[in-house]
């Protein structure tokens, strides 16, 4: 039985939101992002470009999830605070935060748009997972096996010294 967002996650004014479907820029995965840095990942949420596209009061944020094709990380509800030239103003709500970077929703979106209506996707969107803890960052599958990108590595890196843990990494 396929379980559904709406079944998890009441979304009152889906037209209040614009979906942000995050995915790779010229320099890094946005998963990779959210992993190391919320403050980085925030600051995707803050980039504007010449069009306002986060017209709407709330950013509903998805990383994508690029291990697992058609999959996204939940990222938070953002809300949207100002609307600058070059820049948005938004901090995290409370919305649905148990959820964030637990949540994997599946969809095939894989248009160029990444900020699109929330109403022409929330009914669409699959629960995939929702995991015990949040999502730190793949596990190291051993030195035979390793194919991990460089970013990937930092991540892990910057967890484990986070966890205090960096003697056992290095």
């Amino acid at each position: 039985m396929t379980i559904m967002l709406r079944d998890i996650l009441q979304i009152q004014n889906p037209s209040e939101y614009k979906v942000h479907f995050a995915k790779r820029s010229e320099t890094a995965q946005p998963l990779d992002v959210f992993t190391k840095d919320r403050r980085e990942w925030q600051g995707w949420q803050e980039h504007r470009s010449a069009r306002d596209e986060f017209n709407r009061p709330f950013i509903f944020s998805l990383a994508n999830f690029y291990y697992e094709p058609e999959t996204w990380l939940f990222g938070g509800v953002f809300k949207v605070l100002g609307r600058n030239k070059k820049r948005y103003k938004v901090e995290l709500s409370d919305i649905a935060a148990g959820f964030i970077g637990r949540l994997k929703l599946r969809s095939p979106y894989n248009s160029r748009a990444v900020r699109v209506k929330m109403e022409s996707h929330s009914d669409l969107f699959e629960v995939s997972e929702i995991m015990g803890e949040p999502f730190s960052g793949r596990p190291f599958p051993g030195y035979e096996d390793i194919e991990l990108s460089f970013e990937e590595i930092e991540t892990n890196l910057v967890t484990a010294r986070f966890l205090g843990l960096e003697k056992r990494v290095t």
